[in-house]
């Protein structure tokens, strides 16, 4: 909880610098310094709660359970936040446009002394010194380590940015090695990194080089291993690390080469609009399907053999499969065909298909509902469409689809609203809230009431919601937050459906109704 506050007051006083104002001298030293700063603590108290956790000293745990027992100091938190406010004008006057003109050091002090004194006051909120000191002692050595994990991740974030040229140019280098045999009018500019033929141009820019894909693979490897920890050998499940980096890197510039060729092919809108938006995320999911697979399935890999056990019901794919096959499904439609075409309601129609399926599975669940639930999707529309008149980027498609106009364009719009209103509002609740939000308890999710989840498993739900959703993330962090205590208060996951159906069901009604076509 404490790091969530933290986070959330470090973006609002984001919002308060000017990131193209020149910073010289003393100022581009503090901008550094916090910068660099504000990761070392992040990863410092990440590592801290990670090493700690894993070394399951009892003393710490009793330590927990006796902060977590007492209850919080509401003094304390709104000391917290008085202590913040002075830190949004003192943060204006270091880095914003202003005329008021203070000594240098002066500002510098009182940023650093206010932020201080609030996050001495947020933490004895929550526990009494005497209980952090303790704590601090009896973490020993593993405040070397996390120091050591800290100072290398943040030194490393810096040195990987010295990465995005050299790795660029190496993208590009393998490119034009994979295409010479297959495009003889290729021609190449190695200083700018463009390479074009008679029909169709590209240039590796440093955001194509693989660098991202990279971090991502290595951030799911990192997180697989720790998963699995118990079921794979070590250290030789290691190497799942460096198979999975060079995957990813690989699958990248067969994604460049693919787009070249569907470029020169004619197809431009096809190329830009379609396949470069979505094959590198195809790429990421198939290189860590690939390596969640063949590391529950080599031997090698295991300590020993697992057992061949065949489950007859398997509540995991009734409850994530019709989601997976929306979602993966719409990016494979997206990279062939490109968006708002006669395909692109096909992966929804397939994804009913699955909810169909698996039905019976689902039956347990409690399906009742009250107005309860349209109230809240009622909530949740007003908020997405004020978040998307904010976010939504200003070249986002107003105008209705070209497909739509066709001879088969009442039927797309009918499928295209059975699957925003019913199919997809049910795939991503049983994922979201009927796996998810349940997993995140225990590994025996379909046992775990929805009426006894706290708050973490609810955030943590609401977060990936967030993630999935794009520019509306935080329209979408508070869909999650709702539909997920509308379902934790009542226990029935109808309640939860109703609400996103309904949510669907009045964005549909705009779009149709009003015009706003980039809401779909």
């Amino acid at each position: 909880m404490i790091g969530a506050i933290l986070f959330a007051e470090r973006v609002l006083l984001s919002l308060f610098v000017e990131p193209a104002q020149a910073a010289p001298g003393l100022a581009a030293w503090a901008r550094s310094a916090q910068h660099w700063g504000f990761r070392f603590a992040v990863t410092l108290g990440t590592s801290l709660a990670v090493f700690a956790w894993i070394r399951g000293d009892a003393r710490l745990k009793q330590l927990n359970a006796a902060a977590r027992a007492l209850p919080s100091r509401p003094p304390l938190l709104v000391l917290h936040f008085a202590l913040i406010l002075p830190l949004i004008p003192l943060s204006h006057l270091l880095y914003g446009s202003h005329t008021v003109q203070l000594p240098f050091l002066v500002l510098v002090g009182l940023w650093f002394g206010f932020a201080l004194a609030a996050t001495v006051a947020l933490c004895l909120a929550f526990a009494p010194g005497q209980l952090w000191r303790e704590a601090s002692s009896g973490l020993g050595m593993v405040w070397a380590y996390a120091l050591c994990a800290a100072g290398l991740g943040a030194g490393a974030m810096e040195w990987s940015q010295k990465l995005w040229a050299p790795t660029a140019s190496a993208t590009f280098g393998l490119v034009r090695l994979v295409l010479a045999p297959v495009l003889p009018t290729l021609r190449s500019d190695p200083v700018n990194l463009i390479l074009q033929t008679d029909h169709f141009a590209i240039q590796v820019a440093d955001v194509c080089s693989g660098l991202e894909g990279v971090g991502l693979m290595l951030a799911f490897c990192g997180a697989w291993l720790f998963y699995c920890r118990r079921e794979l050998a070590f250290p030789r499940a290691l190497l799942l690390i460096p198979v999975g980096l060079l995957l990813i890197f690989a699958l990248n510039v067969l994604r460049i080469a693919m787009l070249v060729l569907i470029g020169d092919a004619g197809f431009t809108d096809l190329a830009v609009y379609g396949f470069h938006s979505q094959a590198g995320w195809i790429a990421f999911n198939c290189a860590a399907c690939a390596i969640a697979i063949v590391s529950r399935r080599s031997a090698w890999l295991q300590p020993a053999a697992p057992a061949l056990a065949v489950a007859r019901n398997n509540p995991t794919a009734a409850f994530l499969v019709p989601f997976l096959t929306v979602l993966g499904g719409g990016m494979l439609v997206l990279a062939a065909a490109g968006p708002n075409t006669p395909w692109s309601v096909l992966p929804a129609l397939v994804g009913g298909v699955g909810l169909w399926h698996y039905r019976r599975e689902f039956a347990p669940l409690d399906w009742g509902f009250s107005w309860r639930g349209a109230a809240t999707g009622f909530g949740v529309f007003l908020l997405w469409t004020l978040a998307a008149h904010w976010l939504k980027p200003a070249n986002a498609e107003h105008s209705i689809p070209a497909v739509a106009a066709q001879p088969w364009g009442t039927s797309w719009l009918l499928a295209r609203l059975l699957g925003s209103v019913v199919i997809i509002p049910l795939a991503e609740e049983l994922a979201y809230r009927g796996y998810l939000l349940r997993r995140l308890v225990g590994r025996d999710f379909a046992a775990v009431p929805f009426e006894g989840i706290g708050p973490r498993p609810l955030l943590v739900s609401a977060g990936v919601f967030a993630a999935a959703h794009g520019a509306l993330w935080p329209a979408a962090a508070a869909a999650g937050l709702a539909y997920g205590l509308i379902l934790i208060r009542t226990g029935r996951i109808g309640e939860a459906v109703l609400a996103h159906a309904t949510t669907n069901a009045l964005i549909a009604l705009a779009v149709l109704l009003g015009g706003h076509w980039e809401l779909w």
